[in-house]
């Protein structure tokens, strides 16, 4: 006979919290009509917010991906015309990353800000705290078992 394997309660949570994310990014999918991956979306959400700041290292640190990840799917947006890289004026080793007019169009069509604060609307404003407060405490205890001595760094 086949062993099963024992979902408790701490790894069911874990499931409808994936389950919730991959539901939310079809959703807004199906909304828009077209696709773009969790991880440009995410990308070019923080790439937008740090308004051409944003470094392979930084974008790696922040979305906790792999810097040979991050640097696939930078060139990925850059294929697509969403982003692109330009030698930092002041310190030459140092790639900057920014949108472009088509990334911003894109951000706009794709990311679905509205759809988002109506799907986050569906909680009362305490309820929003509470799911912040407990995702930074589910988020530093990932980042302490990683073993990572940096800050976690969060858009605000």
């Amino acid at each position: 006979m086949e062993e099963s394997l024992p979902l408790d309660k701490q790894y069911r949570l874990w499931l409808l919290l994936s389950q919730t994310r991959s539901a939310i990014f079809r959703a807004r999918q199906k909304k828009v009509g077209s696709y773009l991956h969790p991880n440009q979306a995410t990308a070019l959400c923080t790439v937008w917010a740090l308004n051409g700041q944003a470094t392979p290292a930084m974008l790696s640190r922040m979305l906790f991906l792999e810097r040979h990840t991050v640097s696939e799917l930078i060139s990925r947006m850059e294929e697509k015309g969403l982003v692109k890289k330009n030698r930092d004026p002041l310190k030459k080793n140092v790639v900057r990353i920014s949108i472009t007019e088509k990334g911003r169009k894109v951000g706009h069509d794709v990311i679905q800000v509205d759809f988002i604060r109506k799907i986050m609307s569906s909680l009362t404003e305490e309820q929003q705290e509470k799911l912040r407060e407990y995702l930074s405490i589910l988020l530093k205890a990932a980042v302490k078992e990683l073993g990572t001595e940096e800050e976690v760094s969060q858009l605000k």
